[in-house]
């Protein structure tokens, strides 16, 4: 029996695509055959589900309700003032300012109307005397009101002098202070992310929960302390990023800050089966202040050498510096504690010099501005570039045209013993560094030789320490170069010891079975099709093009109650389909680590549908990672009552009051909505529903035709066996069938079978056992339980409208019958017996011609193999 592979969720506070660490311990899991599940936060317009790096990645909406009312409630304490004292807010006095200058201006108004009125003899003296008195009144009281307003605001002014600064104080003094800190208190936000994930991680139910960074240990470890309950065991990996309580400070990062995130570490730290950090400085403190069972592994955040390979333009060429320029570089965050001030004031004794800040997560941040701020303040602003990141896969290739890395970084507890990213990235770079005296760093360079060594925050010592490394900036190079300093510092390395942390954690065998998984590498044409096998067709329809094109993989997707027992490929459970998140993931993750081109069912979503889903809530998804889509139609899907109703004369549709007709609008009124702009083929699978679809393609129904040879000979027996056995009866006008061949069947002529709703191999055997078979006498064309009965060599009746038979290659063999004339038609076939088995003998060779599956795999081979045009007009 094969065992179950490793299930593995990772948790992180941002959206994954730009945290490089993540990503590459989530792709050296994925390497095993691990199936790894990342949850990020939802924001900056990322695609929800994606496949990055051999991992699924799942972006989750987080309200954070709980920061924010802390928020709310933090300002309104502050913003309050004693009754009468001011005006809480300026819009209030303005308002009311405001309304004291408009109603001055009309008594203005009305005393000068008065006065127009007394002079022209219009007027009552005493009524006149009266409005004099009345407007005295009115102008004394907004006069007042006036001073009143701007009495309160000057004492509201007064008064806010102390709150404001009573509060600033307050807060001065209180952010300072490392205790008391409760986390719950000052960063609810860790509970809004319990909130946002808890759930996920019960329902997905991994064998190991990745903690990656402070802001999710809580959730992880609670996480498994539910799985308990549920006899489960879960194990819990912490991946400490930083130092968190040596945490530089700066903005809202206070002492009290940090120290609130060190008691929610300190808290869930003890819970935790294992930790992962990024240096042996951090593991050594880590285990001493926590009393950890087990030495931290240390899993340095160094680049992978893939990585250089890529194709990106380089950051020299960028910014338009010619090669015989000095460039140095710093790539990251920007922030007062990254120290990078000091590199621009460096910028003053290396006038040949210039400096590129690659700026994360971009150039529009105030810490940016203030950069360029100080540059022009040194008039060293043209030799400074701060430019917007590249992806983190390309950060290596990017840098490789510099001269010298910078890490200028000031001296915080976790600087001093950090090993940053960017240390490696500059060494597959090929770049030699300089780096400020963080003990770490210090320790890490000196060994290697690999750059030099500054005091931090002095521009003069960086300075002559570059002059150092650019005056023999060959021999650096080489040393960066030594492929025994490359080996160190290679991710490789690295991934082997988290895989074996994981190794021993779970008791599993960790070996790559996918070498370089992280990245997708799809060698085969992939087709999938659902979620619905609409009358087992998706599942024939991929039959036929494996057995014709066996390069090409194809498989069906149902998602229904399976009642009707067609085959199918893959399948899953209503509820799986609308609320299981384990099942709606792995069928992401194997379409987007498998599947080349999809196409949709009746507008239904693939991947899981929450209510009123539609496919193109999977668009982006399959987009970013360049997977091909397209639609399928079966009928009422796409079928539009009005249109048909004006088309057809007896259209089931006929009356729009109708509860049926006006459902089946609304939603026809919805599909076509969705429709507007998608770019990708629609597909039909009958000839009357291109009138219903812009540049549709005919995607012809397929049968089984050898399945449904019938040894039973047509309409031998004296009373002939009539079968009737709608998908939807009010659609196939059952409502007019059942009466008439009740009452055929009454007078002796027929013998009528009518069935609904039975299995299909059930159904299969009755239509090869019957002499007639009545379709449907609405709808005006022909659909699978026609073309099984054509192929079983029945007599087959239904009405197809004459535009639809003018769209068929070949004469169809089905017997003509409306409303009107059912009962003559059978009447007739059963008198003129010679005449209706030629009918039922012409329907195998036209189902063999147009249905066996060979038309539509010529119809899907354009769209598989993307040959297909831009706009396809053709039906055929």
């Amino acid at each position: 029996m094969t065992e179950a592979p490793l299930r593995v969720v990772m948790l992180v506070a941002n959206d994954v695509t730009n945290d490089s660490r993540v990503r590459k311990e989530a792709a050296a899991l994925a390497e095993t055959g691990a199936e790894v599940t990342v949850l990020g936060v939802a924001g900056g317009g990322q695609p929800p589900r994606e496949m990055l790096d051999g991992a699924l990645i799942v972006r989750v909406p987080v309200p954070y309700a709980l920061r924010d009312e802390r928020k709310r409630r933090r300002t309104a304490r502050r913003d309050w003032r004693p009754p009468l004292v001011g005006y809480r807010h300026r819009s209030t006095y303005v308002a009311r300012s405001q309304r004291i200058s408009a109603e001055l201006k009309e008594l203005k108004a009305d005393s000068g109307h008065a006065i127009a009125r007394a002079k022209a003899g219009q007027a009552n003296p005493l009524a006149f005397k009266a409005g004099v008195a009345a407007r005295l009144v009115r102008r004394a009281r907004w006069t007042a009101a006036q001073k009143v307003t701007w009495v309160r605001k000057g004492v509201g002014n007064k008064a806010d002098i102390p709150f404001k600064f009573g509060w600033r104080a307050y807060d001065g003094v209180l952010h300072r202070l490392p205790w008391p800190a409760p986390w719950r208190k000052l960063h609810p936000e860790a509970l809004d992310l319990e909130v946002a994930f808890g759930d996920l991680i019960d329902r997905l139910e991994p064998d190991v929960v990745h903690a990656h960074d402070m802001h999710v240990i809580g959730v992880a470890t609670r996480a498994a302390g539910r799985a308990k309950l549920r006899g489960r065991t879960l194990k819990v990996v912490y991946d400490a990023h930083e130092y968190v309580a040596g945490l530089s400070q700066y903005g809202a990062r206070t002492r009290r800050s940090i120290a609130a995130w060190a008691n929610h570490e300190r808290e869930y730290l003890g819970d935790v089966d294992r930790v992962v950090t990024v240096s042996p400085a951090i593991a050594t403190r880590l285990r001493t202040e926590h009393k950890l069972a087990h030495e931290p592994v240390v899993v340095m955040n160094t680049p992978n050498p893939a990585d250089v390979s890529v194709e990106v333009s380089d950051i020299r060429s960028r910014i338009g510096l010619k090669p015989d320029v000095p460039l140095l570089v710093y790539s990251g965050g920007v922030t007062r504690a990254r120290g990078i001030e000091t590199a621009v004031q460096a910028l003053v004794d290396l006038p040949d010099a210039h400096l590129a800040v690659v700026c994360v997560p971009g150039v529009a941040t105030d810490a940016v501005r203030a950069l360029q701020a100080l540059a022009l303040q040194l008039e060293v602003q043209d030799r400074l570039h701060c430019l917007d990141p590249v992806k983190p896969d390309e950060v290596v290739a990017f840098l490789r045209t510099a001269d010298v890395g910078l890490i200028p970084i000031l001296r915080y507890p976790s600087h001093e013993m950090a090993l940053p990213n960017k240390l490696f990235e500059y060494a597959f770079a090929g770049l030699p560094v300089v780096v400020s005296d963080m003990p770490s760093m210090k320790e890490f360079v000196d060994r290697t030789r690999i750059g030099e060594v500054f005091a931090a925050g002095n521009p003069h010592e960086l300075a002559s320490k570059v002059r150092t490394v650019l005056g023999d900036l060959d021999s650096y190079r080489e040393r960066v170069a030594d492929p025994a300093y490359q080996q160190e510092v290679s991710w490789s390395g690295q991934a082997t010891k988290l895989r074996a942390l994981y190794g021993e954690l779970t008791g599993k065998q960790l070996e790559v079975t996918r070498p370089g998984g992280g990245k997708i590498r799809k060698t085969q044409k992939h087709l999938l099709l659902g979620p619905v096998n609409s009358a087992g067709q998706a599942w024939l329809w991929a039959t036929a093009l494996e057995r014709q094109v066996p390069e090409i993989k194809a498989e069906s997707l149902t998602t229904g109650s399976g009642a009707f027992d067609f085959q199918v490929h893959l399948t899953g459970t209503y509820k799986q389909y609308r609320s299981d998140l384990r099942w709606q993931l792995e069928l992401t993750a194997y379409a987007l680590r498998e599947v080349t081109h999809i196409l949709f069912e009746a507008g239904r979503p693939m991947f899981g549908q929450a209510r009123g889903g539609m496919w193109t809530t999977d668009v982006p998804i399959l987009d970013q990672a360049g997977i091909k889509h397209g639609l399928v139609f079966h009928g009422s899907d796409i079928r539009d009552p009005a249109m048909h109703r004006a088309k057809y004369k007896y259209s089931p549709f006929r009356n729009p009051d109708d509860e049926l007709t006006m459902r089946l609008q609304a939603a026809n009124n919805v599909m076509r909505r969705h429709l507007e702009g998608y770019e990708g083929p629609v597909y039909v699978t009958t000839p009357d529903l291109l009138e219903f679809v812009d540049n549709g393609i005919w995607l012809p129904l397929t049968v089984d035709v050898e399945k449904f040879v019938s040894t039973q000979p047509v309409l031998e027996r004296e009373v002939p066996v009539v079968l009737h056995a709608p998908s939807a009866s009010a659609l196939k006008g059952s409502a007019y069938v059942d009466p008439v061949l009740t009452e055929l069947d009454a007078k002796g002529l027929i013998k009528y079978n009518r069935v609904q709703n039975v299995a299909h191999s059930e159904l299969t055997e009755m239509v090869k056992s019957a002499d007639i078979v009545v379709d449907q006498l609405l709808l005006g064309s022909y659909g699978v339980f026609a073309c099984e009965a054509m192929a079983a060599g029945r007599v087959t009746v239904g009405h197809i409208a004459d535009p639809v038979r003018d769209l068929l290659p070949t004469e169809l063999p089905i017997a003509e019958a409306t409303p009107d004339d059912l009962a003559d038609v059978i009447e007739r076939l059963v008198a003129e017996r010679d005449t209706a088995r030629k009918i039922a003998d012409a329907g195998p060779a036209y189902v063999r011609d147009l249905h066996d599956g060979r038309k539509s795999v010529e119809a899907l081979l354009p769209f598989v193999t993307d040959e297909l045009p831009a706009a396809e007009g053709e039906n055929e």
